[in-house]
């Protein structure tokens, strides 16, 4: 049974960590919830049950002495309270993005590394079932050597108008750190984690008033606050496009949107020596005629849209108690942070950036 603490009560706890840890009561124990916000930690609690609640994350540290710890406050504070947790002895399962620049995702690796703990970022979409199955061609090698892959992530209209989204002093960039990490994350993956070598991005703002639904900015569950936004408070961007140069000679094209005058997308294309994968149409390409369809085993939790999560605090446990490695491993998730960093500084600076990973 291993002891856990929330650093931050808003929809992604209680939608997503909170109900995958709930999901496992063998393994897991919700002892504490931390909000600077008190109502917020307080709803949280007696929703879900959770004994005590905190306005100070420290003091919940070392009061509870937690074995796992789930961040999942506003991105610009990942860096802080995964140190914080690391530093008082707790494993850590941290929401995307894991950082903002490299040298910041290297000091918190090396962190967890030096006191023998485990960190790991939160890329729950590698677990959707197409995805699992695409990755299981790529494993048999049926694929071969991946030379070019295509993510898009487009919503028509889903700016997120409850939390800090929208703003940059919380968030530190928009579309591309929020939905893009997903895709970035899962494309490198079934890639194999090729070495990123260069990024370019361009990055612009839809306006309009068409905001979407709760459901279409992410809040999958509903219960959100949206009292808070104002559009015309919104400072980062809603659309990205680019494209990532590997190593291995290998490129990976990539558009994502929160709005954007498109059709929607969620899908991951991959080209590889021996065939191609469709991961939206389910379909595998070979040859001039041969089309198979893409064999998907349906998850289970009765589809619950948050079902990575599920996965991700399983692994988590049979991590600690040494039964399994990581499913997202530090070297994954440093070069998702590397392009990522590179992305917003060829889009500020209009230029290719290099990359040394």
């Amino acid at each position: 049974m291993l002891k856990v603490c929330i650093i931050g009560a808003g929809m992604i706890a209680n939608s997503a960590h909170i109900p995958a840890y709930k999901a496992y009561p063998e393994d897991f124990e919700i002892a504490g919830i931390f909000d600077i916000y008190s109502p917020a930690a307080e709803k949280a609690a007696a929703t879900h049950g959770i004994p005590r609640v905190y306005t100070d994350a420290e003091e919940m540290l070392k009061t509870e002495k937690p074995d796992l710890v789930s961040v999942c406050a506003p991105n610009m504070l990942h860096k802080e309270y995964t140190m914080l947790a690391l530093n008082h002895g707790a494993n850590v399962l941290c929401e995307k993005p894991l950082a903002f620049t490299l040298a910041d995702a290297r000091e918190m690796f090396n962190c967890a590394k030096d006191a023998g703990l485990t960190l790991m970022a939160c890329q729950s979409l590698r677990f959707l079932p197409e995805r699992q199955a695409a990755f299981e061609q790529v494993k048999s090698g049926a694929v071969g050597e991946v030379y070019y892959a295509e993510l898009s992530r487009i919503r028509r209209r889903g700016i997120p108008t409850w939390g800090k989204f929208h703003l940059k002093e919380f968030s530190g960039g928009g579309a591309l750190v929020d939905i893009g990490v997903h895709g970035i994350d899962s494309a490198i993956w079934l890639m194999g984690n090729p070495k990123p070598v260069s990024v370019t991005a361009t990055m612009s703002k839809i306006h309009s008033d068409e905001l979407g639904s709760d459901k279409s900015s992410g809040a999958l569950k509903g219960n959100v606050d949206t009292s808070g936004f104002n559009p015309d408070d919104m400072n980062v961007e809603s659309f990205s496009g680019g494209s990532v140069r590997f190593e291995n000679g290998a490129t990976l094209s990539f558009k994502v949107a929160w709005a954007a005058n498109l059709r929607e997308e969620n899908n991951i294309i991959l080209a590889g020596k021996n065939c191609g994968v469709d991961i939206e149409a389910k379909k595998v390409y070979s040859g001039a005629e041969d089309i198979k369809d893409l064999e998907v085993t349906p998850n289970g939790f009765k589809d619950d849209p948050f079902y990575g999560h599920f996965c991700l605090v399983k692994n988590m446990a049979e991590v600690i108690n040494g039964k399994a490695s990581p499913a997202v491993l530090p070297e994954e998730t440093l070069n998702v942070t590397a392009i990522l960093e590179a992305a917003y500084l060829s889009a500020k600076e209009g230029r290719e950036v290099k990359i040394n990973v």
